[in-house]
């Protein structure tokens, strides 16, 4: 039987030049190393060196056997890594998303569902979110329209509405609805990696943010501020920021650019994970 130890010897000693220098990084002996080229040889079943006193040099074939030992232990190691990854997959689904309130939203039905698959998400952009579907690197994708393909499945998974939240102190708190053009001159928390909701916050250029990046950094700032802040009824239902909204009212956003309708996609191979998240 073929020891790959052994090709992996035989790629060192044909970087290196020489049977001690060889042996000096592989951390053995140089007479284990002699021997072990003589073994591969006999597995082998062909002469891959020619043997001159105190010298050993690569016959053609053994050029090419090292050429073709690269080759495979590269294939070796792909094959490894595709077993690898099959396996976690038959325990974990990978999924993507373009929001934030998309992970409340999943996690949230996973928990009430006692899913027992560990679920792994990832928040990108709507090119690499349908090029890793396309390439089967994630189970499925949440986007904000549905993705018309013949061969994927897309499915409305929830709507989210934005709102202004404000102290019950605020000039703002008795309104029933509000619009985006009058949180002019407002300065407000914010927190970063919005995903798909970014562009719409680029655009209140005359409204001041104060961005947090870490989740619970911000709910806590939230909770010791005064300042406006957003919410959407999928992150008022988080455990974290609930206790905030105690002391807040929520009032929604009526232009109709703070209603986004999300949808979950798969590969019609992989349609048993739509029963699983949104049934």
């Amino acid at each position: 039987m073929l020891n790959l130890q052994h090709l992996e010897q035989l790629i060192v000693f044909s970087q290196e030049g020489t049977l001690s220098k060889a042996a000096e990084v592989l951390l053995i002996s140089q007479p284990s190393l002699t021997r072990n080229m003589q073994m591969l040889e006999d597995e082998l079943g062909v002469t891959l060196f020619e043997r001159r006193k105190n010298k050993l040099s690569f016959t053609e074939t053994g050029h090419q056997t090292v050429k073709l030992a690269k080759k495979f232990l590269k294939q070796k190691q792909k094959f490894l890594d595709d077993v690898q990854h099959f396996a976690l997959k038959e325990s974990t689904i990978f999924g993507g998303v373009n929001a934030p309130g998309a992970i409340f939203e999943l996690e949230s039905r996973i928990k009430e569902k006692g899913l027992e698959q560990h679920i792994q998400i990832e928040q990108k952009t709507n090119d690499e979110l349908e090029k890793s579907l396309d390439d089967e690197n994630v189970h499925f994708i949440v986007t904000d329209y549905p993705i018309k393909k013949e061969y994927i499945l897309s499915m409305g998974l929830f709507m989210e509405q934005l709102y202004l939240s404000v102290l019950l102190t605020h000039p703002y708190a008795t309104r029933k609805e509000i619009k985006f053009a009058e949180l002019t001159n407002l300065t407000m928390l914010l927190r970063s990696d919005l995903g798909i909701w970014q562009p719409l916050v680029n655009q209140l250029t005359q409204t001041k943010f104060i961005v947090q990046k870490d989740w619970a950094a911000f709910v806590d700032l939230v909770n010791a501020s005064a300042l406006p802040t957003f919410s959407t009824n999928i992150t008022q239902q988080n455990t974290e920021e609930s206790t905030v909204n105690n002391q807040r009212i929520q009032i929604p956003i009526s232009d109709k650019e703070a209603t986004k309708t999300f949808y979950i996609s798969v590969l019609k191979k992989n349609k048993a994970i739509l029963q699983e998240l949104v049934k």
